[in-house]
């Protein structure tokens, strides 16, 4: 089902860097590039996501959903960025989850609804180029999301052969287990626009009861541009690759062979197509909106997908 990492949910597709450009911000998803705040900075942002799970799909096609399977997701993340020198930043994000799901196991109705603080991720960007003195700016990024999220949430409604068990992993607000992340960002400006890419790697050891989320390597390019002093437009494509998953001794045998409630595997991308407002013409309050669209998926087993994400942030430099 809904697969709780927040790889959405990483730092990188919250924060919105800059400290050259002032009136192009970069893109909603896209990592912020290479950029850093400033020595002494500090940026909060605030970020919701919304999406929908009702289809299933195997390889690159579309396939039935056999078990009725209905699932939302809410995230909101708090997010606190620091400069604490002009080539070294930090920040701690802080999410929020909310699923509920209803499913069909068999003659059964299952439901789920499960909400709480998940895993914490803290990040760190180091800049290795500098935009001024070589006209384009890299940093390498790093992090750690440690084990904050429940582990332990129970169905709404059971069916008979799991009315002691705990939900699947991959709806639980955590996975009892550090993850660590490592990647790259490049950001490049144009005068009244911008391009930023990034690219993350997340190595995931097996989370509780064995379970294996696999690893995954993110990937996103955006180009933004200033349509007028307040307003932004802009367009990126959003990737990733998951290795294959495995269940492990996660709920019972039963359960585990009914389960549509999948933790992702395989490739999917999507394009995002997003407003900035900025009320004063400058980065320091933003308000922004997008809407990502699934554009391809090849996914290693029968899954579920979600077909667009809604998404808000907004940003406040101190």
């Amino acid at each position: 089902m809904i697969k709780n990492k927040i790889t959405a949910l990483s730092l990188g597709l919250i924060l919105g860097y800059t400290n050259l450009s002032a009136d192009v911000i970069p893109g909603i998803n896209s990592k912020a590039g290479g950029m850093l705040l400033p020595e002494g900075k500090t940026k909060m942002f605030y970020r919701y996501m919304h999406f929908d799970r009702n289809s299933m799909f195997d390889g690159s096609s579309e396939v039935p959903n056999k078990e009725q399977l209905d699932a939302t997701a809410n995230i909101n993340m708090l997010i606190l960025a620091y400069g604490v020198s002009d080539d070294l930043n930090i920040a701690l994000v802080v999410p929020h989850k909310s699923i509920e799901a209803t499913a069909k196991l068999g003659p059964n109705d299952v439901a789920i609804d499960n909400s709480g603080i998940g895993d914490i991720l803290v990040m760190g960007r180091y800049k290795l180029t500098d935009m001024k003195e070589d006209g384009y700016q890299t940093a390498l990024k790093f992090g750690i999301k440690l084990p904050t999220g429940s582990t332990d949430d129970r169905f709404k409604k059971a069916p008979p052969f799991a009315m002691n068990e705990n939900t699947p992993m991959p709806t639980q607000m955590g996975t009892g287990k550090a993850e660590y992340k490592l990647g790259a960002g490049i950001s490049k400006l144009f005068g009244s626009g911008r391009v930023d890419a990034s690219t993350m790697f997340t190595y995931r050891p097996k989370a509780e009861h064995d379970y294996d989320f696999g690893n995954e390597l993110s990937y996103d390019i955006g180009y933004m541009h200033a349509l007028t002093e307040k307003f932004n437009v802009g367009l990126e494509y959003n990737g990733k690759y998951n290795s294959k998953t495995d269940m492990g001794q996660d709920t019972n045998p039963m359960l585990r062979q009914m389960l549509p409630f999948k933790a992702f595997s395989g490739t999917v991308g999507y394009v995002t197509p997003q407003v900035h407002f900025l009320p004063f013409g400058k980065p320091k309050i933003h308000l922004d909106v997008g809407m990502s669209f699934l554009l391809h998926k090849n996914v290693k087993e029968y899954q579920p997908l979600e077909k667009k994400r809604f998404v808000v942030r907004f940003g406040y430099l101190f």
